[in-house]
């Protein structure tokens, strides 16, 4: 007969078997929406995930956990508080005025996983979720941390100063001083947030040995139009960060989703010897000055065929704006069925691997 603890391990090992497609479901589900057809991915949604958690939430008002587990137990119950409040909000969306809802739920799906991932070492099902296929083999290389380093790694969220907005950040667990660290600045769309589009770059981060920050704008956007307010608070946090760890200088790359997207243009050919490159997702060109120096600064521009927010020629657009004034290394990268959305698979595929195919600026 099993312990109690055997017994209730097997539980929530179960649990987590019925969780992982959720947030895979979930998830992709975030880098296809299009609000116009909310009602398919409600539907969709539904057919895929069903009756999830009230089943789950009366398995575990029935499930005493062993003393020692008390407090994973109360954190796990929270996590999956969290993730039913998505799910729920998600469905309830109405199709007149989906936003508070979108946002409600989208903001409980980041708050579910950011507890996910703080319990990941309890929860063996779910470990896969956090890193790319090909490096599953290596994960306990990737959590062990170097012995004797005190500098925080993980996720951690930061406050505001004088100096800054706040921003959240990701340092890979196996961080080591000892070596030179490359640093991905990502940049959330409108009305978005640094904790919120830092899970975007998490996986692959984690997976390929990337410190990730993720600021928060000043206002509720960027500041498109008096760039310089963003750029001087980002540009302060990497001081911070310059100063803290061991950043790789001549690998420090830029990229954003929609507003930010926008912004990665602008502090990218505001600040071009900064950068190895920069990946602008889903956003526009602004009305800004270019320096010359800037035509050396590696792009790769990505947007959907199908946006409805920036459509799709104002990229092109650029592109060809770009290429006929003499920019040596502009890439341009149109996703057919792709839309105005997340973009978890993106980061994957075609940002990061373009990232690791740079040089160093240092060596250019």
């Amino acid at each position: 007969m099993p312990t109690p603890e055997a017994h209730y391990r097997t539980i929530i090992g179960q649990q987590e078997e019925r969780i992982l497609p959720f947030l895979r479901t979930f998830e992709a589900l975030q880098e296809q929406m299009h609000l116009a057809k909310l009602k398919e991915h409600k539907q969709a949604l539904f057919d895929k995930v069903g009756d999830l958690f009230p089943p789950l939430n009366t398995e575990l008002e029935g499930l005493t956990p062993p003393p020692a587990l008390a407090d994973f137990h109360q954190q796990w119950r929270e996590a999956v508080a969290q993730l039913e409040d998505a799910y729920t909000s998600f469905l309830s969306a109405s199709e007149f005025n989906p936003l508070v809802a979108y946002f409600q739920s989208r903001r409980a799906f980041t708050l579910g996983k950011f507890a996910l991932y703080s319990l990941r070492a309890q929860l063996p099902t779910l470990q896969p979720y956090w890193v790319l296929p090909e490096v599953l083999p290596h994960l306990t290389d990737l959590e062990t941390p170097v012995a004797g380093v005190e500098t925080g790694t993980g996720v951690m969220h930061r406050p505001a100063t004088d100096n800054h907005g706040e921003y959240s950040l990701y340092v890979p667990e196996n961080y080591d001083p000892q070596k030179r660290w490359p640093l991905i600045i990502t940049l959330h769309g409108g009305h978005g947030r640094g904790d919120d589009y830092l899970l975007t770059w998490l996986r692959p981060a984690k997976s390929k040995g990337y410190v990730v920050l993720s600021p928060k704008s000043l206002d509720r956007t960027w500041a498109i139009h008096q760039p310089g307010i963003d750029i001087r608070s980002i540009l302060s946090i990497v001081e911070e960060l310059l100063d803290e760890y061991a950043i790789d200088t001549g690998r420090l790359f830029a990229t954003g989703l929609s507003d930010g997207g926008t912004f990665s243009y602008a502090i990218g050919l505001s600040c071009p010897k900064l950068f190895a490159g920069i990946a602008p997702i889903a956003g526009v060109l602004g009305p800004w000055a270019v320096p010359e120096e800037s035509k050396k600064l590696p792009m790769f521009i990505v947007h959907g065929a199908k946006d409805f927010i920036f459509p799709v020629d104002m990229a092109r657009a650029a592109y060809t704006l770009f290429s006929e004034n003499g920019f040596e290394n502009v890439t341009y990268k149109e996703l057919p069925e792709w839309g105005h959305a997340y973009t978890y698979s993106i980061n994957e595929t075609l940002v990061l691997p373009w990232f690791e195919s740079l040089p160093s600026r240092a060596l250019a």
